[in-house]
């Protein structure tokens, strides 16, 4: 019997490398687009959105580089288009709280030179566009942002001063303050109702600065060191920064260290970490490197975002999907057979979760496309799933280990019967006061030696404490508060958030995080805001 203790433990350490090679690889995953009809004009440049249950876009410019006056909307069957009251090549569009699109700014001439002052306005009821004012400034490749008071934000330029400007709905667009860092299609991240921080990867001259600022509406701007580290991904496409947002005012952002590795930054009430990922960000496939281009698409609801990536010959499409749901956060990286030609633009995430690519470049401005791709992933596997596929490769060794183990527990269990040593237990006939019992034990050994404020405390640190199992441990938590080992101790650690906060109003978030036994500030925003419902700044605003 020894014999078949010895050959258990040896099969099992040599199957664990073989486990852990496998959590730390990102599954790999070939999808197959479904072709929607073609827009009714190549175009690029242009910007995307949902209104009023409509597919559009608008502006950008078609074959030769030249800007387009058109519009057009996709009503399930086809293609119509629209005629604008002015081009917009790399604008931007806010969709208001009434449900018009407000469009402005873009490239006065062919060939993505010069800016313009243009703002119109599309009623997607009508299907219809007029001119009705005009910017603060002459912007191209700027940005917008919807605010919760109903104000529109604007800032970002090319080759030109940049500042805020801000669109009331009732007068022209005001100029709101200088920036102290001008920005070539930024990021507008709302972070109050009325304030928001402006942050970008390159300047207006597309240059990527050496300090990282960040601007805001309201407030100073700051220094952000993080990203002096990390490069936020530049991207020439317009988009909206809502499409980062993963709940409010919490943002995902693409940026890369200098070995051109991409990584993930997570923004929560204006400060930046990084996002921890269950393995590596892949950027290399079996045909070559991956170039990934854009923002993170994030679809809110499946808690599940995306990052865009192409082969260097433009004959794949790769789409990272990232579960920021999960700590850390999983992971699947989706390829296509070679196409004709893959895209470089930014996607929609439709009603049902799916993503659309309409029109875009694949590597030469002067030749857009016209092709609309669906990608059906509102019913794509999480990467817990796709994780699990791996499994087959080692199963059977796995198997084999878990017989000799059953085998060899029997024996040794035979052996120890008579010898086994007393363990606290709450299985008895008094089960529900066992379970109590243990509940109050583990609560006061919380309270008074504050183990929760250890980022690495474990299931098993407490069971070892307290000289009894981990799986008893974790049934009376779930018994007596419903909530998993996890849940339990990060409870603990936002309450002592909260008395540091209510005794040092001033304190860095950063501080309260590491001091309350947070291993990220990203895991300390997420689990503050779901014990208390309210950001650490909110929740700071309404004590006073």
């Amino acid at each position: 019997m020894k014999q078949i203790v010895i050959a258990a433990l040896l099969a099992l350490v040599a199957v664990m490398p073989v486990a852990s090679q496998q959590r730390d690889i990102c599954p790999f995953v070939q999808i197959t687009p479904e072709r929607l009809p073609n827009l009714t004009i190549p175009r690029s440049g242009h910007c995307i959105f949902y209104v009023n249950g409509d597919l559009t876009v608008a502006g950008g410019h078609t074959t030769s580089f030249v800007p387009t006056p058109t519009a057009e909307y996709y009503d399930g069957t086809k293609w119509h288009q629209v005629e604008m009251a002015y081009s917009h090549d790399n604008s931007f569009t806010v969709v208001l709280h009434s449900g018009e699109v407000i469009i402005g700014g873009g490239h006065e001439e062919p060939l993505g030179i010069g800016q313009t002052f243009m703002l119109e306005r599309y009623n997607p009821m009508t299907h219809t566009c007029e001119g009705f004012g005009c910017l603060d400034r002459r912007r191209s490749l700027a940005n917008a942002t919807l605010l919760d008071n109903g104000c529109v934000i604007i800032s970002g330029n090319h080759y030109a001063d940049d500042a805020i400007g801000c669109y009331d709905g009732h007068s022209q667009v005001g100029h709101v303050k200088d920036v102290v860092q001008g920005r070539s299609n930024p990021y507008i991240l709302p972070v109050t109702s009325d304030d928001a921080v402006i942050i970008g990867g390159c300047d207006t001259r597309q240059k990527t600065p050496d300090t990282i600022w960040a601007d805001r509406v309201k407030g100073e701007a700051f220094h952000v060191p993080l990203l002096e580290r990390w490069k936020l991904v530049y991207t020439d496409q317009p988009f909206n920064s809502f499409i980062c947002a993963t709940s409010d005012h919490n943002y995902l952002l693409t940026a890369t260290d200098e070995s051109g590795q991409l990584g993930i930054v997570e923004m929560h009430d204006t400060c930046f970490s990084l996002l921890p990922t269950a393995c590596p960000i892949p950027m290399q496939s079996q045909w070559g490197p991956i170039f990934y281009k854009g923002p993170v698409i994030v679809d809110s609801l499946r808690q599940r975002g995306y990052v865009m990536g192409v082969d260097s010959l433009y004959h794949r499409q790769y789409i990272l999907s990232i579960d920021y749901a999960r700590q850390p956060a999983g992971l699947t990286l989706y390829y296509t057979d070679s196409m004709e030609q893959a895209t470089i633009t930014i996607p929609v995430v439709t009603p049902d979760g799916d993503l659309i690519l309409a029109g875009g470049i694949p590597n030469n401005n002067y030749k857009p496309l016209s092709t609309v791709w669906l990608y059906h992933f509102g019913t794509a596997p999480s990467s817990d799933t796709l994780h699990a596929a791996l499994i087959p490769i080692w199963l059977w060794v796995v198997l084999a280990v878990v017989a000799v183990g059953v085998l060899a527990y029997i024996f040794l269990y035979v052996r120890c019967r008579k010898n086994r040593a007393v363990v606290i237990s709450p299985i008895s006939d008094d089960a529900g006061n066992k379970t109590a019992e243990l509940m109050e034990r583990v609560c006061q050994l919380m309270d008074e030696e504050q183990l929760y404020l250890r980022n690495d405390l474990k299931l098993q640190d407490v069971a070892i404490r307290l000289s009894t199992n981990s799986s008893y441990v974790s049934e009376s938590i779930n018994s007596c508060r419903g909530q998993s080992f996890s849940q339990f101790v990060n409870t603990y650690r936002v309450h002592h958030a909260q008395k540091l906060l209510r005794q040092q109003p001033d304190i860095k978030t950063s501080t309260v995080a590491t001091n309350s036994g947070f291993s990220t500030e990203g895991s300390f925003f997420r689990n503050f805001k779901a014990v208390t419902g309210m950001t650490p700044r909110e929740w700071l605003g309404n004590q006073q």
